[in-house]
């Protein structure tokens, strides 16, 4: 088993390194589609004034999270309570 791992140790230490840049990369894109549901979500409520422009930010932010248009408002509340510290 020793000889395998010093013949092998190049190998052993690439699949190492592709797992946890593997795992980055996935905790990275988490983060960029959390961000981006909350940059939706703000926008949405920025316009919430402005009746149709209300509509058309409502309509983005539930395309952006894929969550149904008659639930973007209780999914944007449950996001700005996670984003409170």
């Amino acid at each position: 088993m020793g000889k395998f791992i010093e013949k092998n140790l190049t190998f052993v230490l690439l699949a190492i390194t592709g797992y946890f840049l593997f795992s980055i990369s996935s905790s990275l894109k988490e983060t960029s589609d959390y961000h981006s549901d909350i940059r939706s979500c703000a926008k949405m409520k920025a316009f919430i004034s402005n009746k149709e422009l209300s509509k058309v930010y409502q309509q983005k932010a539930a395309l952006n999270s894929g969550v149904e248009i008659n639930y973007i408002n209780e999914y944007c509340k449950k996001l700005t309570q996670q984003n409170i510290f």
